[in-house]
């Protein structure tokens, strides 16, 4: 992952992009779904064979999510 002035955004891993809009990208990668939130984003390349995807616009925050949703409280007690 690199991110350059906050205005580029080169990701490694990426299998698809999920949803896109100017304010949030969020695209699965082989370590789980990453969220980029930010203003004017726009996806200028999403290459499939490599997993490289390259994001330009004002980014804000990235994160990542594992994909485990977490237990209920009743998944919990009677684990």
């Amino acid at each position: 992952m690199q991110i350059e002035n906050r205005t580029r955004l080169v990701a490694a891993g990426v299998e698809r992009v999920d949803f896109f809009s100017d304010e949030l990208i969020t695209a699965q990668t082989s370590d789980g779904r990453m969220h980029i939130k930010g203003e004017g984003l726009y996806i200028e390349n999403l290459n499939a064979e490599t997993g490289e995807l390259l994001v330009k616009g004002r980014v804000i925050a990235l994160s990542y999510d594992d994909g485990v949703k977490p237990a209920s409280v009743l998944g919990r007690i009677f684990k």
